[in-house]
């Protein structure tokens, strides 16, 4: 998906622009949050499952793993500066024996919520805020600090949408972890039919790490919601 070349330099080079970015997992906690309240977009578990894939893309995007035909490897050992980060290659490398990309979206997914909502909350770009109700457990909302900090990925991604842009590795991974997730509907409610057209078109030239990733994501948030239904 890269807009200048589809050749493997370009990827790498591509790649290695937007490590410099915001964290991937915290921008999909962004997408799946309102702006304002903090309130929660999605079922649960499409949340968790969504953030975990964020998290392996993460490391894809620093190119410390690769993903293939559904499994995950080990590429670069050398840590990345993100504890966070640094803490999820370090339990893929200690467990060779589990490459399946959905062994370890389910195994993330477990943490996943609190892991990013605190990595988040450490930086200073949102607060926890503790509701009770009657004859029920305490809920956790993460209101955000900074509307525009909060706002910033809905509003990048519908401006490449609306305008039938390019996107970077970072973007068209966020773009597809929506759809795998769910989440595309919040991106185009309010746009025309062509960004929704656009959408189609980035998602078929993604990248193979990224649609593979992507698709073992939609068919995880697919089963859990099913099982939720029934």
């Amino acid at each position: 998906m890269p807009p200048v070349s589809d050749s493997p330099g370009a990827r790498r080079v591509e790649k290695e622009a937007v490590i410099v970015v915001a964290a991937l997992a915290d921008e999909f906690f962004r997408l799946a949050h309102h702006d304002t309240t903090g309130k929660p977009l999605l079922h649960p578990r499409a949340t968790s499952l969504g953030l975990a894939a964020a998290l392996i893309g993460e490391l894809v995007c620093e190119q410390k793993i690769m993903v293939r035909d559904g499994r995950v490897y080990p590429w670069r050992r050398t840590p990345p500066a993100d504890a966070l980060a640094h803490a999820t290659l370090d339990q893929i490398i200690a467990q060779p024996q589990h490459t399946l990309v959905g062994t370890w979206l389910e195994f993330l997914s477990q943490t996943a919520y609190t892991d990013v909502a605190t990595r988040l909350w450490r930086a200073g770009h949102v607060r926890p805020v503790t509701s009770r109700k009657l004859l029920r457990s305490a809920t956790v909302t993460y209101i955000p600090t900074d509307l525009l900090t909060a706002a910033g990925p809905l509003i990048g991604l519908t401006k490449i949408l609306r305008s039938g842009g390019s996107v970077t590795w970072a973007e068209g991974f966020l773009l597809c972890l929506a759809v795998a997730t769910d989440l595309a509907a919040q991106l185009v409610r309010d746009l025309p039919k062509e960004a929704a057209d656009h959408l189609d078109r980035l998602r078929a030239a993604a990248p193979g790490e990224i649609s593979d990733l992507a698709a073992v994501t939609a068919s995880a948030v697919g089963n859990a919601v099913l099982s939720y239904r029934t």
